[in-house]
């Protein structure tokens, strides 16, 4: 989505100012959700607005952008809110994003298809709030799942390797 610093910088102080941004979506990471090439309209929301499910745009602790889902959602004993997030392709979470890293959330998303045309997804409505937040739990779910299909198969193959091969 973005190849630079300067650009960075920029969508930061466009979004900061109140303005909204429409941005080309280049990766994968959100397929089947977002499969590359949408425009999605991102603008500042304060953190207490921001809810399971929500596609945010934000910074990791290297500077390097995401759009990525919010899965869960905390607040520390001093208050502080830190989100948990995964690309819907990955199983794997994010590092734990703190409030202030985060830039926008996706409010629209423009997908064409050269068949139907244009959609146009309002991200903000009811039906799209309950979609999401359905899919972060989904998401959720299947990278439990698979963390502890992964620790069996595991486990599995170890035990099979100790029975071939007793000391």
């Amino acid at each position: 989505m973005l190849k630079n610093f300067r650009e960075i910088t920029l969508f930061e102080e466009i979004l900061e100012s109140g303005s909204s941004l429409r941005v080309k979506v280049t990766g994968r990471s959100m397929a089947p959700f977002l499969r590359g090439g949408e425009i999605v309209t991102l603008k500042k929301e304060p953190h207490d607005a921001l809810r399971k499910g929500d596609l945010i745009f934000f910074k990791d602790n290297r500077g390097t952008p995401f759009l990525h889902r919010i899965i869960k959602k905390t607040k520390s004993h001093d208050e502080k809110i830190t989100f948990r997030t995964k690309g819907d392709a990955l199983i794997a979470f994010d590092e734990p994003v703190q409030y202030q890293k985060v830039l926008g959330k996706v409010s629209r998303i423009e997908k064409f298809d050269s068949g139907s045309g244009s959609k146009c997804i309002n991200m903000e409505s009811f039906q799209w709030r309950t979609i999401n937040a359905i899919i972060a739990r989904i998401s959720l779910f299947k990278s439990y799942f698979l963390y502890a299909l992964s620790f069996l198969l595991k486990s599995n193959n170890l035990a099979t390797k100790a029975q071939r091969h007793p000391s």
